[in-house]
């Protein structure tokens, strides 16, 4: 992430950060621009949350497992199940 410079309106690049809390972070950001070397910090942080993921529980998170083992399938070089013609059929 970049930010522009308060003073020449460059932009600057990130030269560390560190949280300050878990939805909270200061970034200290230097100017590209060398005449002005200016040096300073932003912070970061989560305004809104738009969607939350579903909490399973253990029970569901079991079955989803199984489920997906069963779905679980090989197939071959071109996207079908590989099955040997019945000229290379062996016996």
């Amino acid at each position: 992430m970049a930010i522009k410079c308060p003073f020449c309106l460059q932009m600057s690049h990130c030269r560390s950060s560190h949280y300050l809390s878990d939805s909270v972070k200061r970034i200290y950001y230097q100017c590209k621009n060398l005449d002005y070397s200016c040096t300073f910090t932003a912070l970061e942080s989560i305004e809104k949350v738009i969607s939350r993921p579903e909490r399973l529980t253990e029970e569901q998170t079991v079955e989803e497992t199984k489920i997906q083992m069963r779905k679980g399938q090989s197939l071959g070089r071109y996207g079908s199940s590989f099955k040997l013609p019945d000229r290379h059929a062996q016996t």
